[in-house]
């Protein structure tokens, strides 16, 4: 706790190596949250380096990680929102689809961390995964790749992709299945909307 302590206060007083620290740890889950809310890869990474501009500006703000946290979150959200909504009036027919209960506009903090700890998590068991299993994980659930585009990626074959995925979504489901049941569900949701 006193080590939390202190780096709140090197991060309030402008130390940017407190700074890198909460960014080293966010970055990846919040890209993730953005990407699902947004489906546009580039877009999401814009998003999230600003709010982690917007956190630096605003560092004397936060008295807490959760507080950090939850305006990490909520701030990414309503970006991410705002961007869909821009493309949604400029266009009459939207292509993106959107799990409508990422679009909800609830800001509940404890339902965004939640959220944001399933991310994280699932971040860190695909990094454990085999690199292949990894890799086809990551092109199909997360950059929305088809069959054939992972296929041309990393230069195997669709059944390869079909077993990588299948193994992957495996250990996947066990390890989150056997830390919570509420967890698991919302992984599920995450990454089998319909």
């Amino acid at each position: 706790m006193i080590r939390l302590n202190h780096l709140m206060y090197d991060f309030r007083e402008g130390n940017e190596t407190a700074f890198k620290h909460f960014m080293k740890q966010h970055l990846n889950a919040l890209t993730f949250h953005a990407y699902k809310i947004c489906r546009n890869k580039e877009v999401a990474e814009e998003i999230v380096a600003d709010t982690f501009s917007k956190l630096w500006l605003r560092k004397d703000n936060f008295k807490s990680e959760i507080n950090i946290k939850s305006f990490l979150y909520i701030t990414t959200r309503n970006a991410c929102l705002d961007y869909v909504q821009s493309v949604k009036h400029k266009q009459n027919s939207l292509s993106i689809e959107l799990d409508e209960s990422l679009v909800m506009q609830d800001t509940d903090p404890l339902t965004n961390l939640i959220h944001a700890e399933v991310i994280k998590s699932l971040v860190e068991e695909i990094n454990k995964l085999p690199q292949r299993q990894g890799d086809v994980f990551r092109m199909f659930y997360l950059d929305g790749l088809t069959t054939d585009e992972i296929c041309s990626h990393l230069n195997i074959t669709p059944n390869a992709v079909f077993l990588a995925k299948n193994k992957a979504v495996a250990t996947i489901r066990k390890v989150f299945s056997d830390k919570d049941i509420f967890i698991y569900l919302i992984l599920l949701k995450l990454l089998f909307p319909k």
